[in-house]
């Protein structure tokens, strides 16, 4: 079940890590914590937190939507073993060993989604998984890029940072939102295709909107990588705000409202939001990004985790309508990333904020994880 199912592993772990990767400043300041965890704190929000879901939630759906065989022991406890490795690394503020195992990390997930298209499939991925490959090839080269100490160049070590740290979900998340999220507001989606061992009719428009909508944002990278934050932001924030308006029914009347479909369409306005502000407010960029992170990417990470682990455990009936705990998490995430954001604006609160923020943040996960903790006990007990 593990090996068919390896997101009942990595979901609740990457919780865990979570927290920890926030519970780092209250220790910092605390004087419990013997270095700054700035770069370690954002590896692990990224790498140990959102790479932790990003491997449970690929390790389980690939396999079945490319119709191949799942992951096998070896497999799963490599790159269980290579997480674990890299969070350590982290946490003791070996920042460049931790992006050198990460980027193997990305390479055995690769590498496995790839043996899986080349060989013994059934069926052709959804158009929108270029995306999922792109984002998760850009991290590894941007990982070992930042590992190598030497960056060439302000730009590119900008570039780099921009693709590790944004690029990493943004880009697959646009790449399989539009297949994923209809089915949280009940309706059709147009990047979901009949079982083919070819590209069906329809398959490739879709996989070149996929791909346009891409490069857009890489463009935007580069764009505020060499010298034009404004412009590169801004138009990362129109592109989210368009791909998902155009591909999926976030900003539609829908038949059926959800938490947590209410809380997809509030994370891509918080993602938006987050970029906007730093645009405009670019003395506060760092807490303004947090919108972006935590209101924005922690959020629609904890809400497809939710609906994922009450769907595989057969609790279809607790997805719809309200869903009280998932709206404190929701409450809880958007107040951390208001809290951590007011920071940047108001310096004498700065470091109460940090430590407020980082708590907030810490409950939001652990309501998370009791909330959906029977759920994942209860299929190991069949």
């Amino acid at each position: 079940m593990v090996l068919e199912e390896p997101y009942r592993v990595f979901f609740p772990l990457g919780a865990l890590a979570g927290i920890w990767g926030v519970l780092m400043w209250p220790l910092f300041y605390g004087g419990h914590l013997g270095f700054y965890p700035n770069e370690a704190h954002a590896r692990i929000m990224i790498g140990g937190f959102i790479g932790a879901f990003a491997a449970g939630f690929l390790g389980t759906a690939f396999p079945r939507l490319a119709g191949a065989r799942r992951w096998s022991g070896g497999e799963f406890v490599f790159i269980l073993l290579c997480w674990f490795l890299a969070v350590a690394a982290w946490s003791r503020g070996s920042v460049r060993t931790g992006d050198v195992v990460f980027a193997v990390w990305l390479v055995a997930i690769l590498t496995g989604m790839a043996a899986r298209l080349l060989r013994g499939r059934r069926d052709i991925p959804p158009p929108g998984f270029v995306l999922v490959l792109a984002g998760l090839g850009g991290a590894l080269v941007s990982a070992l890029w930042l590992a190598r100490g030497s960056f060439g160049s302000v730009e590119f070590w900008r570039f780099a940072r921009l693709w590790y740290f944004q690029g990493f979900l943004l880009l697959p998340l646009m790449g399989i939102g539009p297949y994923l999220l209809p089915r949280f507001y009940g309706m059709p989606s147009r990047h979901s295709f009949d079982t083919s061992m070819t590209p069906p009719a329809g398959w490739w428009p879709r996989a070149l909107a996929s791909m346009v909508a891409g490069l857009c944002v890489i463009a935007s990278f580069a764009i505020e990588a060499w010298g034009w934050p404004l412009v590169g932001q801004m138009a990362r924030a129109l592109v989210i705000l368009g791909w998902f308006a155009s591909e999926t029914p976030l900003f539609r009347r829908a038949p059926q409202r959800t938490t947590p479909g209410a809380a997809i369409r509030w994370s891509v306005l918080s993602m938006a939001a987050g970029l906007a502000c730093a645009a405009i407010w670019p003395y506060a960029r760092i807490g303004s990004l947090h919108l972006f992170f935590v209101s924005g990417l922690g959020l629609v990470t904890m809400a497809v985790g939710a609906r994922v682990i009450l769907g595989h455990a057969g609790r279809h009936d607790l997805l719809g309508g309200k869903i009280v705990w998932l709206r404190w998490v929701f409450g809880l995430l958007l107040l951390a990333a208001a809290t951590r954001m007011t920071s940047d604006f108001i310096p004498a609160v700065r470091v109460s904020h940090h430590i407020y923020a980082a708590w907030t943040w810490a409950a939001a996960a652990t309501v998370w994880l009791m909330a959906l903790g029977p759920s994942i006990i209860q299929v190991f007990r069949r």
